[in-house]
């Protein structure tokens, strides 16, 4: 790692970052900036052992603008594209190829030896890899709520007439986004800022309304800002405490029950502190 994002506090001590990502959203992008952030200010410390990512350049611009940010940092990169591994074996369904898939990962990435990795925005079902390595999965829902990518998640809080949504860490298993939780933080989605919008959609048919609107919703698009506000400090400050032990990971991945840590006054700290700085 270059002297530019060189991790501060006791070597002995620091947390050692697998992650693993698509790299193909503003959401999986930003949580990446945020830990890289708090290294090089010594908020956490932590360095990246890896990046994965399961795409190879030329395939999307996003993807290749991670993949330029990750270079720049000096932090080892491995790329496997999913998509070609796929092609390359005539296209067969995925779920026959997946453990193929997760075997190549683990061989590839056998060199490295993180105390944690992150799947942020990682696009892919994963279950072997996820018995090699330690892998917490942000997921931008509450405990008990709807799994599957951020949209869905989104749509159901909107369809049950939620009041408040969140954003938890949880360890990755073979149940897709079911693993124990490690961390949560919870936000109001009532309120001034949402009244009007929760009226405008107020005994409407919401499939019909996604159908129409979709994204472009504006109580869709409010959830979304509101929950990536949260998403990123999360993220650090569930690290920030493994590093400090104030979470223990090997009581979570025992099979004894796990009181997860309870992020939100911290988050929105951070929230309020950011807002205050981008104001300024």
């Amino acid at each position: 790692m270059s002297s530019k994002a060189r991790a501060t506090g006791p070597v002995k001590n620091r947390l050692h970052i697998g992650w693993l990502t698509t790299a193909n959203g503003e959401g999986s992008r930003g949580m990446f900036l945020a830990v890289l952030e708090a290294i090089k200010s010594g908020n956490l410390n932590a360095k990246f052992e890896f990046v994965f990512v399961n795409r190879r350049r030329g395939q999307t611009k996003a993807t290749d603008s991670f993949l330029d940010l990750v270079e720049k940092n000096d932090i080892p990169l491995v790329t496997i594209s999913s998509s070609h591994f796929r092609q390359e074996r005539g296209n067969i369904p995925w779920k026959e190829l997946r453990d193929d898939f997760d075997l190549k990962v683990i061989e590839r990435l056998k060199r490295f030896k993180p105390t944690v990795s992150i799947q942020a925005g990682y696009m892919l079902y994963a279950p072997i890899l996820c018995k090699k390595l330690l892998i917490l999965n942000q997921h931008p829902a509450l405990p008990g709520g709807a799994g599957g990518i951020w949209q869905d998640v989104i749509w159901d809080v909107i369809e049950t007439d939620a009041t408040e949504t969140g954003a938890m860490m949880h360890l990755s298993t073979a149940e897709l986004d079911r693993g124990p939780v490690v961390s949560t933080c919870r936000f109001s989605i009532r309120g001034e800022k949402f009244d009007d919008m929760w009226h405008a959609v107020k005994d409407q048919d919401i499939s019909k309304i996604r159908k129409q609107d979709g994204e472009n919703l504006p109580l869709f698009t409010t959830i979304r800002q509101e929950g990536l506000l949260r998403e990123r400090p999360l993220v650090v400050e569930t690290l920030r405490a493994i590093s400090e032990g104030r979470i223990d990971l090997s009581l979570v991945t025992s099979e004894n029950p796990f009181t997860p840590s309870d992020m939100t006054d911290a988050v929105e700290r951070i929230v309020a502190e950011n807002q205050l700085r981008d104001d300024a």
